[in-house]
């Protein structure tokens, strides 16, 4: 079946965008987002996190959908969908922070992480440089972490996937 092709603007010939279909492959802009279904990355809305805190944010998104295909699926329906939002959305909205969630970026500049900073045990401390919050049997399925700087972060992350992540989405995915 051939699908018609995109009409043609003038300012927009020669600006395939590989990165935007690869996107809209995994997740189409027209797809019904049900709240429930949702795995809530949450960003700041600040122009420091999304320079610094987004693209970690979108790291852990591709890890965990790596992980989704390696188990089938994970779940398949019931299969929840990594999101990258910001700390305004998610916090103003009560079923989100229902949600499993992961907070990336400092409290300064992420509510989200602030939320969780006074509700989660630390996990994993470098004095001065950074931070994991989380309950690792994962009974309250979300997780906050921040470094000094966005290399401190980045390392938080790291620890986060390479020692937790799995267990995490088992936890999460049911």
């Amino acid at each position: 079946m051939q699908f018609p092709q995109q009409p043609s603007l003038p300012h927009t010939q020669g600006m395939a965008d590989a990165a935007i279909d690869a996107a809209w492959a995994v997740m189409p802009p027209d797809m019904e987002l049900e709240t429930s279904r949702l795995l809530p990355i949450v960003v700041g809305a600040h122009p420091r996190a999304e320079i610094a805190d987004r693209p970690l944010a979108n790291r852990l998104v591709a890890a965990m959908r790596q992980w989704q295909r390696q188990q089938g699926g994970a779940a398949g329906e019931r299969a929840l969908i990594p999101i990258v939002m910001t700390d305004l959305w998610y916090l103003n909205d009560r079923e989100l922070l229902l949600q499993p969630t992961v907070a990336i970026g400092e409290p300064s500049s992420n509510a989200a992480s602030a939320y969780f900073g006074t509700r989660l045990p630390r996990a994993y401390v470098v004095d001065g440089q950074l931070q994991v919050l989380a309950d690792l049997a994962f009974v309250e399925p979300s997780v906050a972490m921040w470094g000094a700087d966005a290399r401190a972060t980045r390392t938080a992350l790291d620890w986060f996937i390479s020692r937790h992540l799995e267990r995490f989405l088992e936890a999460v995915q049911g």
